[in-house]
């Protein structure tokens, strides 16, 4: 079964879930992510009510390949002996002051909306994101993704810590009370259609045993593009709350939106209509 074909499965199940609602309400959805779909558990995607999709993604059968080339634009690693973390992306560079989890470094960053690309899966349009989980566990560890809530917004967002930072209660299950630099979630994954929602996820999937580690997904996140609503120069800030983690830490990438190349045949057809109007001109000049 291709993609295009599991993701219209899980979207016609999705569906038929928001339509078993009714006027009951959304309940709590835990979604495990413990397998590549090459292997038997049969646990390696699910989806909620509103069409967001989550999907295993195989380390590589090579040796790692480390943070550099995984390029996360947001790391987040819990504190002593905690089991819970929680963080967003920022250009907030001092260790001290950043928020909560947060790792800082050239790995955790602003990011423009306009930056963000698009997939194309079953006809519909969707942002995609990756997460490497970075745990001591090997495959036995399994962690929690209890929350992401997605804020939109002008200047103050490229630094929140400075304006007002991340306010309201964590881990509640809800995003009603919460605002980063006064800006409200344009999208949480605890909404009133999913209920609350907790992504289990095996902390290193692969398809060898042997070989995960650090440095490619983990954990693929589909959201629909009809979901988010922003400007292009709005700044684009990623927050996420997980719980039974351990001492290791979570890194996330996105989908960089692809600029258009013109074909050499386009570009030799612009070269000559330049060189003509240069021509032209320097007729007139004499």
């Amino acid at each position: 079964m291709n993609r295009s074909t599991i993701t219209k499965t899980l979207l016609l199940a999705g569906m038929a879930a928001a339509g078993s609602l009714g006027m009951a309400g959304a309940q709590a959805t835990t979604i495990e992510i413990l397998c590549t779909a090459s292997e038997t558990c049969g646990k390696s995607s699910g989806t909620t009510t509103d069409g967001t999709i989550f999907e295993a993604a195989a380390n590589p059968t090579e040796p790692s390949t480390g943070t550099g080339v995984f390029k996360p634009f947001v790391r987040v690693q819990a504190q002593g002996n905690s089991d819970t973390q929680s963080g967003y992306n920022t250009d907030y560079s001092p260790d001290n002051g950043i928020n909560f989890d947060t790792k800082s470094g050239i790995w955790t960053h602003s990011v423009l909306f306009g930056d963000l690309g698009t997939v194309d899966i079953g006809g519909l349009s969707y942002y995609q994101f990756s997460m490497d989980a970075n745990e001591e566990g090997g495959r036995k560890n399994q962690i929690d993704l209890t929350e992401i809530q997605i804020f939109l917004g002008g200047d103050d967002l490229r630094i929140p810590e400075n304006n007002g930072g991340y306010t309201g209660t964590q881990f509640d299950g809800s995003a009603s009370d919460n605002f980063l630099a006064g800006y409200a979630p344009v999208w949480n994954l605890d909404n009133a259609l999913n209920g609350d929602v907790t992504v289990i996820l095996q902390a290193s999937i692969c398809d060898n045993p042997g070989q995960c580690g650090s440095g490619k997904g983990d954990l693929n996140l589909f959201i629909l593009d009809s979901l988010l609503q922003g400007d292009a120069d709005d700044y684009f800030v990623f927050y996420t709350e997980y719980g039974r983690v351990g001492s290791g830490f979570e890194e996330w990438n996105y989908l960089a939106r692809t600029i258009p190349v013109p074909e050499p045949g386009t570009l030799a057809l612009f070269g000559l209509g330049l060189a003509g109007l240069i021509a032209s001109r320097r007729k007139l000049q004499k």
